[in-house]
């Protein structure tokens, strides 16, 4: 009895896993994805795992994947749902906020404040507290002027979405595609045109 209704919940798990849009959204020590159901909400999640086995190093994992263990395990998971996982929204956001900000050099770390550089127009400095303003009203955690540990120079860094926001008044789509070299793989660009 007890072995159908562990085949009777990795069966409805399946298939309800599998009408769901999944979207990775960054990696670094976790892997946080964004979740939409058929009905249309989306949700967050983030993992992290670890194996003891030869094929993981300190440097990461080997080749970029994980292994056989760890997939076992998520097999076993989906089998029986017996698993207790936290689900406390704000713990995740923190989650991404703290992932994302170790993107950023430290000495470059000044949370939710509107900076400006001095090269910059009235226009692009205008654009810029406009869209940081809507940003505060949503609550979210964004940097400017956002020096990243690889390189490179964001405009607003948005912490909660891993994403870079470049104003942009004349220059090119090629200078953009430049600068954005320099950013960490993972971060997702929205260029807006004053």
């Amino acid at each position: 009895m007890l072995g159908k209704k562990v085949m009777c919940m990795k069966n409805y798990l399946q298939k309800k896993s599998k009408r769901h849009k999944v979207t990775h959204e960054f990696s670094g020590k976790q892997h946080f994805f964004r979740v939409e159901s058929p009905s249309g909400e989306t949700y967050n999640v983030a993992l992290q795992v670890s194996c003891d086995c030869q094929y993981m190093g300190i440097t990461g994992v080997a080749k970029g994947q994980i292994c056989s263990h760890i997939l076992s395990v998520f097999e076993s998971i989906i089998s029986t749902g017996n698993i207790n996982l936290t689900t406390a929204n704000d713990n995740l956001v923190r989650l991404k906020r703290n992932a994302c900000v170790n993107l950023v050099r430290c000495s470059n770390r000044k949370l939710n404040e509107i900076r400006v550089s001095e090269g910059e127009s009235k226009i692009h400095r205008s654009k810029k507290r406009e869209v940081c303003d809507n940003l505060l009203k949503e609550g979210k955690h964004f940097i400017t002027e956002a020096i990243f540990n690889t390189g490179g120079r964001a405009d607003i860094l948005i912490l909660d979405d891993f994403k870079a926001i470049e104003i942009v008044n004349t220059e090119s789509d090629e200078s953009i595609a430049k600068k954005m070299l320099d950013y960490p793989s993972g971060i997702k660009v929205e260029v807006i045109r004053c």
